[in-house]
């Protein structure tokens, strides 16, 4: 059972995410030696910025409203991550990172209006989930910024551990499971519902690749339910395009030790392309495989192959993979203020962190949580609760963290509509579509297709979502 957990729980973060994705430390990613930052913390008149948003944080005598939380003077907000689990050590390790840098950046101007941030580690274990959400009952305000691989596990439907009935909110990284992605009490930055999904990259790909896109199979492991969720959304896209025959899906199991038979089945599926939903490492052992057998098909991926261990474990033959993303790379730090501005900021306060996509997503829960944060007290005299916090993070319908990715809709059940494509090139990741002020770069270099979002038919999502009816509406 530990050796299916090790080879399987990455897998579960594949929204828009990675498990262990794209970077080392922020050493490597960073340009600047020094190790200074781009960030200013506002003197005088002048506002702190991230990217091209205003900092909300700053000096003030705000307070955190009695019973919400251990405390009225400080905002503790809890991380989920996995990142010690003895099964997969360091897992979602990079939510924490970027906990602890922003919280030092928000805390270096004041903490929102006056009130410090406190991040608190809330590990899962990947499977101890439930003692996780107890510390999170007992020691925080909110959770903000993480996710655990087995999110569902957040409803034990007990008191003292139950996501619901401890009155939590959440602003999350990401979420994985039905449950999570569909329950309330929560504002997602970047919405991941498991009941939609946007057709730009699949639009997008067949314009780059007319005959290869024709014929495309789609790979994944049907005993994750996080996984055949992901499929199912791809099924629901690709069949609103007659011209793209989607060939019968072939699944595998969680542990593969011969990737030889696998590749034979898509080889004679006659899949012009394929479609991978799974973790990095694997992905490279089966497109070694067939690139051996001599498949000359495009390999088209969700966004966690943006993954240096994708490349390092295929090498060569990674070449022409193309992932789609709805955040801005790494390669083009210097292109967008705020993404560079994370890997600064990540150098300065968490020296040896790790830069990743995961990273920025937590992140952008920080910077929303903030400005919701802000706005409670400006409104409630000072006084920050959970109702006004979640609703004021509900309320933003225009968000890009500063820059950092594409225009979402927090709070709704609407995926971002916006989208790039990369593809490995030279042993790099690089942007092939849109090209950079192009024809169809709709807004900073992503293209955003209208009437792109997909509704997935109901009796096709694999589950539904862990709503409280209590919860009073946002």
């Amino acid at each position: 059972m530990k050796r299916s957990l090790i080879i399987s729980v990455c897998a579960l973060a594949l929204f828009a995410a990675s498990c262990g994705a794209k970077g080392g430390s922020t050493d490597a990613s960073s340009e600047n030696e020094g190790g200074s930052t781009k960030t200013t913390v506002a003197t005088g008149t002048d506002a702190a910025m991230w990217g091209d948003l205003e900092s909300p944080c700053g000096k003030g005598s705000a307070s955190v409203a009695p019973g919400e939380g251990p405390s009225t003077d400080t905002l503790f907000l809890g991380v989920a991550n996995d990142r010690n689990s003895q099964i997969r050590p360091g897992l979602n390790a990079e939510f924490w990172d970027a906990a602890v840098a922003y919280t030092e950046w928000c805390n270096a101007q004041g903490g929102i209006q006056g009130v410090p941030l406190s991040p608190v580690d809330i590990d899962g274990g990947v499977t101890n989930v439930e003692a996780g959400m107890t510390t999170a009952c007992n020691a925080v305000f909110a959770l903000v910024g993480g996710g655990f691989a087995l999110d569902n596990l957040e409803f034990s439907g007990k008191e003292g551990s139950d996501f619901h009935k401890c009155g939590l909110i959440d602003i999350p990284g990401f979420t994985v499971s039905v449950d999570k992605s569909l329950s309330n009490g929560q504002v997602q930055p970047l919405p991941n519902p498991a009941n939609a999904k946007s057709s730009q990259w699949i639009t997008d790909f067949k314009k780059l690749y007319p005959e290869d896109s024709k014929k495309i199979v789609v790979v994944y492991s049907k005993d994750l339910p996080s996984l055949e969720a992901v499929k199912v959304q791809f099924d629901a896209v690709v069949a609103e395009d007659p011209a793209i025959q989607n060939l019968p899906a072939i699944s595998y199991p969680l542990v593969v030790t011969d990737w030889g038979p696998y590749a034979e089945k898509v080889i004679e599926s006659g899949a012009t392309s394929m479609y991978w939903i799974g973790e990095p490492a694997n992905a490279a052992n089966l497109l070694k495989v067939l690139r051996e057998k001599g498949w000359k098909g495009t390999f088209l991926n969700e966004a966690n192959l943006y993954d240096n261990l994708f490349i390092e474990t295929g090498g060569a033959i990674t070449e022409g993979a193309i992932v789609r993303t709805a955040t801005h790379p790494f390669e083009e730090a210097d292109k967008w203020p705020a993404v560079q501005q994370y890997l600064d900021n990540l150098q300065k306060y968490v020296p040896g962190g790790k830069a990743a996509f995961l990273g920025l997503q937590g992140t952008s829960s920080w910077l929303l949580f903030s400005v919701a944060a802000n706005t409670c007290a400006e409104k409630n005299k000072g006084v920050i609760d959970r109702e006004c916090v979640l609703s004021e993070a509900n309320a933003i319908q225009d968000w890009t963290a500063g820059g950092m990715h594409a225009p979402s809709d927090p709070g709704t059940e609407v995926p971002v509509s916006c989208g790039m494509l990369l593809v490995v090139k030279d042993g790099e990741f690089e942007r092939i579509y849109p090209k950079l002020d192009g024809e169809d770069d709709d807004v900073n270099g992503f293209h955003c297709p209208e009437d792109s979002i997909v509704t997935v038919p109901p009796a096709s999502v694999p589950g539904k979502g862990n709503v409280d009816p209590s919860r009073p509406p946002l």
